[in-house]
Protein backbone atom coordinates (compact mmCIF):
# COMPACT_ATOMS: atom_id res chain seq x y z
CA UNK A 1 0.00 0.00 0.00
CA UNK A 2 1.43 3.36 -1.04
CA UNK A 3 1.79 6.13 1.54
CA UNK A 4 -0.80 8.90 0.96
CA UNK A 5 0.05 12.61 1.15
CA UNK A 6 -1.29 14.68 4.07
CA UNK A 7 -3.88 17.41 3.31
CA UNK A 8 -1.38 20.22 4.00
CA UNK A 9 1.28 18.76 1.69
CA UNK A 10 2.11 22.07 -0.02
CA UNK A 11 2.63 23.95 3.25
CA UNK A 12 4.46 20.97 4.76
CA UNK A 13 6.97 20.89 1.90
CA UNK A 14 7.53 24.64 2.20
CA UNK A 15 8.44 24.21 5.88
CA UNK A 16 10.72 21.29 5.05
CA UNK A 17 12.62 23.17 2.36
CA UNK A 18 12.89 26.24 4.60
CA UNK A 19 15.01 24.20 7.00
CA UNK A 20 17.73 23.96 4.37
CA UNK A 21 18.77 20.45 5.45
CA UNK A 22 17.89 18.36 2.41
CA UNK A 23 20.94 17.01 0.55
CA UNK A 24 23.37 18.32 3.16
CA UNK A 25 26.26 16.27 4.62
CA UNK A 26 25.76 14.12 7.69
CA UNK A 27 26.29 15.86 11.03
CA UNK A 28 27.62 14.45 14.29
CA UNK A 29 24.79 16.02 16.30
CA UNK A 30 22.29 13.87 14.38
CA UNK A 31 24.46 10.76 14.00
CA UNK A 32 24.93 10.73 17.77
CA UNK A 33 21.18 10.23 18.17
CA UNK A 34 20.75 7.42 15.63
CA UNK A 35 23.77 5.56 17.05
CA UNK A 36 22.30 5.87 20.54
CA UNK A 37 19.00 4.45 19.28
CA UNK A 38 20.76 1.31 17.98
CA UNK A 39 22.22 0.67 21.43
CA UNK A 40 19.09 1.51 23.43
CA UNK A 41 16.66 -0.57 21.38
CA UNK A 42 19.09 -3.25 20.17
CA UNK A 43 18.08 -2.75 16.52
CA UNK A 44 20.22 -2.77 13.35
CA UNK A 45 18.62 0.27 11.65
CA UNK A 46 17.82 3.81 12.78
CA UNK A 47 17.18 6.90 10.65
CA UNK A 48 16.25 10.56 10.86
CA UNK A 49 14.07 10.76 7.76
CA UNK A 50 12.94 13.90 5.96
CA UNK A 51 9.95 13.32 3.67
CA UNK A 52 10.30 15.22 0.38
CA UNK A 53 7.69 15.30 -2.40
CA UNK A 54 8.65 11.94 -3.98
CA UNK A 55 11.37 10.57 -1.74
CA UNK A 56 12.39 9.89 1.81
CA UNK A 57 15.86 11.31 2.53
CA UNK A 58 17.96 10.45 5.56
CA UNK A 59 19.68 13.28 7.42
CA UNK A 60 21.24 10.56 9.56
CA UNK A 61 21.16 6.81 8.96
CA UNK A 62 22.59 3.69 10.58
CA UNK A 63 22.38 0.21 9.08
CA UNK A 64 21.53 1.28 5.51
CA UNK A 65 23.77 1.81 2.49
CA UNK A 66 21.59 4.43 0.74
CA UNK A 67 20.64 7.96 1.81
CA UNK A 68 17.21 8.01 0.19
CA UNK A 69 14.36 5.86 -1.03
CA UNK A 70 10.98 6.10 -2.73
CA UNK A 71 8.37 7.84 -0.61
CA UNK A 72 5.53 5.82 -2.12
CA UNK A 73 6.70 2.52 -0.60
CA UNK A 74 8.26 3.99 2.55
CA UNK A 75 7.22 3.13 6.09
CA UNK A 76 7.99 6.70 7.18
CA UNK A 77 5.49 8.02 4.64
CA UNK A 78 2.78 6.29 6.68
CA UNK A 79 4.24 7.32 10.05
CA UNK A 80 4.19 10.94 8.87
CA UNK A 81 0.37 10.92 8.97
CA UNK A 82 0.14 9.77 12.59
CA UNK A 83 -0.43 12.02 15.60
CA UNK A 84 1.53 9.68 17.82
CA UNK A 85 4.07 6.88 17.53
CA UNK A 86 3.52 4.46 14.63
CA UNK A 87 4.43 0.83 15.38
CA UNK A 88 4.34 -2.29 13.18
CA UNK A 89 5.25 -5.31 15.36
CA UNK A 90 5.37 -7.71 12.39
CA UNK A 91 5.32 -6.35 8.84
CA UNK A 92 4.39 -9.72 7.32
CA UNK A 93 1.20 -9.78 9.38
CA UNK A 94 0.19 -6.27 8.35
CA UNK A 95 -1.63 -6.23 4.97
CA UNK A 96 -0.36 -2.70 4.27
CA UNK A 97 3.26 -3.87 4.29
CA UNK A 98 3.34 -7.64 3.81
CA UNK A 99 4.17 -7.24 0.11
CA UNK A 100 6.41 -4.19 0.52
CA UNK A 101 9.69 -4.54 -1.43
CA UNK A 102 11.66 -3.66 1.73
CA UNK A 103 9.97 -6.55 3.54
CA UNK A 104 10.35 -9.11 0.78
CA UNK A 105 13.86 -7.90 -0.11
CA UNK A 106 16.71 -5.91 1.45
CA UNK A 107 16.81 -4.71 4.17
CA UNK A 108 14.10 -7.33 5.07
CA UNK A 109 12.23 -5.16 7.55
CA UNK A 110 10.03 -7.10 10.00
CA UNK A 111 9.59 -4.46 12.71
CA UNK A 112 9.12 -0.70 12.48
CA UNK A 113 8.53 2.12 14.98
CA UNK A 114 8.51 5.80 14.02
CA UNK A 115 7.57 9.17 15.50
CA UNK A 116 6.60 12.17 13.31
CA UNK A 117 8.96 15.15 13.44
CA UNK A 118 7.58 18.68 13.30
CA UNK A 119 9.10 21.98 12.25
CA UNK A 120 8.90 25.08 14.44
CA UNK A 121 5.63 26.07 12.72
CA UNK A 122 4.04 22.70 13.51
CA UNK A 123 4.30 21.09 10.06
CA UNK A 124 5.24 17.41 9.83
CA UNK A 125 8.52 17.29 7.95
CA UNK A 126 9.85 13.83 8.69
CA UNK A 127 10.08 10.83 10.99
CA UNK A 128 12.55 9.45 13.52
CA UNK A 129 12.43 5.68 13.33
CA UNK A 130 14.00 2.35 14.24
CA UNK A 131 13.75 -0.90 12.24
CA UNK A 132 14.53 -4.54 12.91
CA UNK A 133 14.87 -7.64 10.75
CA UNK A 134 12.93 -9.65 13.34
CA UNK A 135 9.35 -9.09 14.56
CA UNK A 136 9.14 -7.81 18.14
CA UNK A 137 6.81 -6.30 20.70
CA UNK A 138 7.16 -2.69 21.78
CA UNK A 139 5.82 -1.82 25.23
CA UNK A 140 4.81 1.55 26.68
CA UNK A 141 8.19 2.16 28.30
CA UNK A 142 9.98 1.70 24.97
CA UNK A 143 7.45 3.96 23.26
CA UNK A 144 8.09 6.62 25.91
CA UNK A 145 11.84 6.46 25.28
CA UNK A 146 11.46 6.59 21.48
CA UNK A 147 9.11 9.60 21.65
CA UNK A 148 11.53 11.50 23.86
CA UNK A 149 14.45 10.78 21.56
CA UNK A 150 12.29 12.03 18.67
CA UNK A 151 11.70 15.21 20.67
CA UNK A 152 15.49 15.57 20.93
CA UNK A 153 15.71 15.24 17.14
CA UNK A 154 13.05 17.95 16.73
CA UNK A 155 15.06 20.30 18.93
CA UNK A 156 18.15 19.74 16.80
CA UNK A 157 16.23 20.26 13.56
CA UNK A 158 14.61 23.46 14.75
CA UNK A 159 17.74 24.77 16.43
CA UNK A 160 19.20 24.97 12.93
CA UNK A 161 16.17 26.94 11.73
CA UNK A 162 16.24 29.15 14.81
CA UNK A 163 19.94 29.86 14.29
CA UNK A 164 19.20 30.98 10.73
CA UNK A 165 16.42 33.25 11.96
CA UNK A 166 18.63 34.74 14.67
CA UNK A 167 21.43 35.32 12.17
CA UNK A 168 18.99 37.06 9.82
CA UNK A 169 17.81 39.22 12.70
CA UNK A 170 21.38 40.11 13.70
CA UNK A 171 22.12 41.05 10.09
CA UNK A 172 19.03 43.26 9.95
CA UNK A 173 19.95 44.91 13.25
CA UNK A 174 23.45 45.63 11.95
CA UNK A 175 21.98 47.17 8.82
CA UNK A 176 19.66 49.39 10.88
CA UNK A 177 22.55 50.36 13.15
CA UNK A 178 24.65 51.16 10.09
CA UNK A 179 21.93 53.34 8.59
CA UNK A 180 21.57 55.19 11.90
CA UNK A 181 25.32 55.77 11.89
CA UNK A 182 25.14 57.23 8.38
CA UNK A 183 22.23 59.50 9.28
CA UNK A 184 23.97 60.71 12.43
CA UNK A 185 27.20 61.56 10.61
CA UNK A 186 25.41 63.15 7.65
CA UNK A 187 23.37 65.32 10.02
CA UNK A 188 26.45 66.31 12.01
CA UNK A 189 28.60 67.06 8.98
CA UNK A 190 25.91 68.91 7.02
CA UNK A 191 25.29 71.18 9.99
CA UNK A 192 29.00 71.84 10.45
CA UNK A 193 31.30 71.13 7.49
CA UNK A 194 28.96 71.64 4.55
CA UNK A 195 27.51 74.81 6.10
CA UNK A 196 31.04 76.15 6.53
CA UNK A 197 31.96 75.18 2.96
CA UNK A 198 28.92 76.98 1.54
CA UNK A 199 29.58 80.07 3.67
CA UNK A 200 33.18 80.28 2.45
CA UNK A 201 32.12 79.60 -1.14
CA UNK A 202 29.49 82.36 -1.02
CA UNK A 203 32.01 84.82 0.43
CA UNK A 204 34.57 84.01 -2.26
CA UNK A 205 32.04 84.44 -5.06
CA UNK A 206 30.90 87.77 -3.56
CA UNK A 207 34.50 88.99 -3.50
CA UNK A 208 34.99 87.99 -7.12
CA UNK A 209 31.73 89.56 -8.29
CA UNK A 210 32.59 92.80 -6.47
CA UNK A 211 35.98 92.69 -8.21
CA UNK A 212 37.83 92.92 -4.93
CA UNK A 213 39.92 89.86 -5.86
CA UNK A 214 40.95 88.26 -9.13
CA UNK A 215 41.20 84.66 -10.31
CA UNK A 216 43.08 83.56 -7.18
CA UNK A 217 39.83 83.73 -5.22
CA UNK A 218 38.31 81.25 -7.68
CA UNK A 219 41.08 78.81 -6.79
CA UNK A 220 39.99 78.99 -3.15
CA UNK A 221 36.39 78.47 -4.23
CA UNK A 222 37.44 75.44 -6.27
CA UNK A 223 39.13 73.92 -3.23
CA UNK A 224 35.98 74.38 -1.18
CA UNK A 225 33.95 72.62 -3.88
CA UNK A 226 36.55 69.84 -4.00
CA UNK A 227 36.22 69.34 -0.24
CA UNK A 228 32.44 69.14 -0.57
CA UNK A 229 32.77 66.52 -3.31
CA UNK A 230 35.20 64.55 -1.14
CA UNK A 231 32.70 64.69 1.72
CA UNK A 232 30.01 63.16 -0.49
CA UNK A 233 32.46 60.42 -1.45
CA UNK A 234 33.12 59.84 2.25
CA UNK A 235 29.40 59.40 2.85
CA UNK A 236 29.19 56.88 0.02
CA UNK A 237 32.17 54.98 1.41
CA UNK A 238 30.65 55.06 4.90
CA UNK A 239 27.45 53.51 3.56
CA UNK A 240 29.54 50.66 2.14
CA UNK A 241 31.63 50.40 5.32
CA UNK A 242 28.65 49.82 7.61
CA UNK A 243 26.62 47.74 5.16
CA UNK A 244 26.31 44.01 5.87
CA UNK A 245 24.39 43.17 2.72
CA UNK A 246 27.25 43.73 0.29
CA UNK A 247 28.63 40.55 -1.25
CA UNK A 248 32.35 40.08 -0.69
CA UNK A 249 34.35 38.35 -3.41
CA UNK A 250 38.00 37.28 -3.75
CA UNK A 251 39.92 40.08 -5.44
CA UNK A 252 43.53 40.77 -6.41
CA UNK A 253 45.25 43.35 -4.22
CA UNK A 254 47.42 44.50 -7.12
CA UNK A 255 44.28 45.27 -9.11
CA UNK A 256 42.77 47.13 -6.14
CA UNK A 257 45.92 49.24 -5.81
CA UNK A 258 45.93 49.90 -9.56
CA UNK A 259 42.37 51.25 -9.39
CA UNK A 260 43.16 53.35 -6.30
CA UNK A 261 46.25 54.85 -7.99
CA UNK A 262 44.02 56.23 -10.76
CA UNK A 263 42.22 58.32 -8.14
CA UNK A 264 45.48 59.78 -6.77
CA UNK A 265 47.59 60.11 -9.94
CA UNK A 266 50.04 62.67 -8.48
CA UNK A 267 51.64 59.96 -6.33
CA UNK A 268 54.22 57.39 -7.42
CA UNK A 269 53.56 53.78 -6.39
CA UNK A 270 56.14 51.07 -5.74
CA UNK A 271 54.28 47.77 -5.29
CA UNK A 272 55.79 44.43 -4.28
CA UNK A 273 53.88 41.18 -3.92
CA UNK A 274 50.25 40.28 -4.54
CA UNK A 275 47.50 38.21 -3.01
CA UNK A 276 43.75 37.71 -2.86
CA UNK A 277 41.36 38.79 -0.12
CA UNK A 278 37.59 38.91 0.34
CA UNK A 279 36.52 42.49 -0.32
CA UNK A 280 34.43 44.79 -2.50
CA UNK A 281 34.81 48.18 -4.18
CA UNK A 282 35.15 49.93 -0.80
CA UNK A 283 38.70 48.55 -0.44
CA UNK A 284 39.77 50.78 -3.34
CA UNK A 285 38.61 53.79 -1.32
CA UNK A 286 40.62 52.61 1.70
CA UNK A 287 43.84 52.48 -0.34
CA UNK A 288 42.95 55.81 -1.98
CA UNK A 289 42.46 57.44 1.42
CA UNK A 290 45.83 56.28 2.71
CA UNK A 291 47.47 57.45 -0.52
CA UNK A 292 45.85 60.90 -0.17
CA UNK A 293 47.12 61.11 3.41
CA UNK A 294 50.66 60.43 2.17
CA UNK A 295 50.34 63.13 -0.48
CA UNK A 296 48.60 65.83 1.58
CA UNK A 297 49.77 65.31 5.16
CA UNK A 298 53.10 63.51 4.84
CA UNK A 299 54.11 65.83 1.98
CA UNK A 300 55.57 63.00 -0.06
CA UNK A 301 55.27 62.05 -3.72
CA UNK A 302 55.81 58.29 -3.36
CA UNK A 303 54.26 55.42 -1.46
CA UNK A 304 55.83 51.98 -0.93
CA UNK A 305 53.40 49.07 -0.84
CA UNK A 306 54.38 45.56 0.25
CA UNK A 307 51.96 42.62 0.23
CA UNK A 308 52.90 39.45 2.11
CA UNK A 309 51.31 36.47 3.84
CA UNK A 310 51.41 36.11 7.62
CA UNK A 311 49.93 32.76 8.75
CA UNK A 312 46.18 32.95 7.95
CA UNK A 313 46.26 36.61 6.97
CA UNK A 314 47.57 38.82 4.21
CA UNK A 315 49.20 42.04 5.31
CA UNK A 316 49.37 45.16 3.16
CA UNK A 317 52.01 47.65 4.24
CA UNK A 318 51.64 51.18 2.82
CA UNK A 319 54.67 53.27 3.81
CA UNK A 320 55.89 56.75 2.99
CA UNK A 321 59.07 58.68 3.77
CA UNK A 322 57.38 61.98 4.48
CA UNK A 323 56.45 63.81 7.68
CA UNK A 324 56.02 61.63 10.77
CA UNK A 325 52.66 61.28 12.50
CA UNK A 326 52.91 62.35 16.18
CA UNK A 327 52.46 59.51 18.69
CA UNK A 328 49.53 61.28 20.37
CA UNK A 329 47.75 61.37 16.99
CA UNK A 330 48.48 57.71 16.08
CA UNK A 331 46.39 56.40 18.98
CA UNK A 332 43.23 58.16 17.81
CA UNK A 333 43.84 58.48 14.08
CA UNK A 334 41.08 56.02 13.10
CA UNK A 335 38.43 57.57 15.33
CA UNK A 336 35.55 59.64 13.99
CA UNK A 337 36.31 63.30 13.29
CA UNK A 338 40.06 63.17 14.04
CA UNK A 339 42.17 65.41 11.78
CA UNK A 340 45.84 66.27 11.68
CA UNK A 341 48.21 68.32 9.56
CA UNK A 342 46.93 70.67 6.90
CA UNK A 343 43.35 69.67 6.34
CA UNK A 344 39.98 71.08 5.59
CA UNK A 345 38.32 67.70 5.50
CA UNK A 346 35.72 66.18 7.81
CA UNK A 347 38.10 63.73 9.49
CA UNK A 348 35.99 60.76 8.35
CA UNK A 349 38.36 59.17 5.83
CA UNK A 350 40.43 56.95 8.12
CA UNK A 351 37.43 56.29 10.37
CA UNK A 352 35.60 54.92 7.33
CA UNK A 353 38.72 52.95 6.36
CA UNK A 354 38.72 51.24 9.77
CA UNK A 355 35.01 50.44 9.53
CA UNK A 356 35.53 48.94 6.07
CA UNK A 357 38.47 46.76 7.11
CA UNK A 358 36.57 45.54 10.18
CA UNK A 359 33.66 44.56 7.91
CA UNK A 360 36.12 42.35 6.01
CA UNK A 361 37.16 40.68 9.29
CA UNK A 362 40.51 42.49 9.39
CA UNK A 363 42.33 45.23 11.29
CA UNK A 364 44.23 48.40 10.37
CA UNK A 365 46.86 50.35 12.31
CA UNK A 366 49.66 52.87 11.79
CA UNK A 367 53.26 52.89 12.98
CA UNK A 368 56.49 54.76 12.25
CA UNK A 369 58.36 54.03 9.04
CA UNK A 370 61.98 54.12 10.20
CA UNK A 371 63.83 56.40 9.84
CA UNK A 372 61.16 58.75 8.50
CA UNK A 373 57.50 58.78 7.63
CA UNK A 374 54.52 56.59 8.49
CA UNK A 375 53.49 53.04 7.71
CA UNK A 376 49.84 51.99 7.51
CA UNK A 377 49.30 48.22 7.88
CA UNK A 378 46.15 46.35 6.87
CA UNK A 379 45.69 42.71 7.89
CA UNK A 380 42.96 40.69 6.14
CA UNK A 381 41.96 37.00 6.22
CA UNK A 382 43.20 34.80 3.37
CA UNK A 383 40.32 33.23 1.36
CA UNK A 384 39.92 29.51 2.02
CA UNK A 385 41.29 27.17 -0.68
CA UNK A 386 38.77 26.42 -3.40
CA UNK A 387 36.70 29.56 -2.78
CA UNK A 388 38.70 31.85 -5.02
Amino acid sequence: MNAPAPPDEKERLASLHALGLLDTPTEERFDRITKLALALFNVPISTITLIDSHREWFKSYQGLDKREGKRAVSFCGHALLEDDIFVIPDTKKDPRFSKNPMVLGKPFIRFYAGVPLKSADGKRIGVFCIKDTEPRSFNQNLKFVLKNIAYWVELELNTHELSQALEARRTAEKQVSGLNEILRLINKTIRHDILNYLTVLKANIDLFLNKRYGKEILQDAYQVIDRSVQFMRDMKDLEAAVSTGTSLKPCSLKQVIKEASKRVPFLKYEVKGDGKVYADQALISVIENIARNALIHAKTNKIYINIFKNKNHIQISLANKGINIPDKVKDKLFKEGVTYGETGNSGLGLYIARKTIERYGGIIWVTDNKPKGAKFIISLPIPKPGLD
